[in-house]
């Protein structure tokens, strides 16, 4: 009788166990903080003005991307500035990075001028790293676990048909490995992977922009929160179960704020835990048997 009711235990637990993997359940996000930023992050415009927030894994600085000046200036997760990295154009949308390079898109010389970059931490070495030449205002990118996630391209001085994101490995950049169209009607300002749960938190390309979740499987949405920045000119990232926003402002001061995210599920069960649970099981009948030959 015992053994029996460890048998059932387990089971149960077996149980309790596999539904760890199920559906993704609905998050929730609160303001932390809000941090004004030295004037050196409210630079001034020059003509279509979108800004970057990225973050840097190897680091665990948040970068950002001024549409009007050589750089890309870097702070802690508590927007204390820690130092710029310059670039050679001034016209650059998004940034990102990993722990060899900075990545860029820009739109300087529209059409007759490549998007996207990479400049090498410890040399300083620009490199070309896409083949995208096209006109207007660049995109929106990420880099995550090796992989450059970007949107389409923006056809006009406007982010407002941005809706999908583009998948490929940074070694083989231009080879597309998926298209997620995001179910959206307020284009993209900026975005931040979440490479745990395969999803992307989008911030509209709206003057009172919403925060959204998608899944970066079906581009389902899954969450929308009303966080009131101007997307327009505003920057979007995600560290660590946090989202972050660079609410830039001309000539300042500009903000950054910090969201905690609960709710998104934790990293799932791997799928050799069925196999696992049952060779524990297994154990048990076996055991029974010989004791009881």
């Amino acid at each position: 009788m015992i053994k029996l009711i460890k048998i059932k235990t387990i089971l149960m637990t077996s149980v309790a166990l596999l539904s760890l993997s199920g559906a993704a359940n609905a998050a929730l996000i609160n303001l932390d903080n809000t941090y004004t930023l030295a004037p050196n992050f409210s630079s001034p415009r020059g003509n279509f003005h979108p800004q970057g927030l990225g973050y840097d894994t190897a680091s665990g600085e948040l970068l950002y991307m001024q549409q009007n000046v050589r750089r890309i200036d870097r702070s802690d997760i508590f927007g204390v500035f820690t130092g710029s990295t310059s670039i050679d154009f001034s016209h650059g949308t998004s940034v990102a990075a990993d722990s060899t390079n900075y990545y860029y898109s820009n739109y300087t010389s529209n059409a007759n001028g490549p998007d996207l970059y990479s400049k090498n931490k410890i040399t300083g070495v620009r490199t070309q790293i896409s083949s995208d030449v096209l006109a207007y205002g660049g995109y929106p990118i990420d880099v995550r676990d090796g992989k450059m996630y970007r949107s389409e391209y923006s056809t006009t001085y406007s982010w407002a048909n941005l809706s999908s994101i583009r998948i490929s490995n940074l070694s083989t950049i231009d080879s597309i490995d998926q298209t997620v169209t995001l179910d959206t009607l307020f284009g993209i300002a900026d975005f931040g992977i979440d490479s745990v749960n395969n999803e992307a938190w989008v911030l509209d390309y709206n003057a009172n922009a919403a925060i959204r979740r998608f899944d970066l499987t079906t581009g389902a949405l899954l969450d929308v929160f009303a966080v009131g920045v101007d997307g327009l000119d505003a920057g979007l990232t995600y560290a660590n179960g946090k989202l972050y926003v660079y609410d830039w402002v001309e000539n300042g001061p500009s903000t950054l704020r910090s969201y905690s995210v609960s709710g998104v599920n934790v990293v799932s069960a791997p799928a050799s835990l069925p196999m696992i649970l049952a060779g524990i099981i297994g154990v048990f009948f076996i055991r029974k048997s010989s004791i009881a030959s």
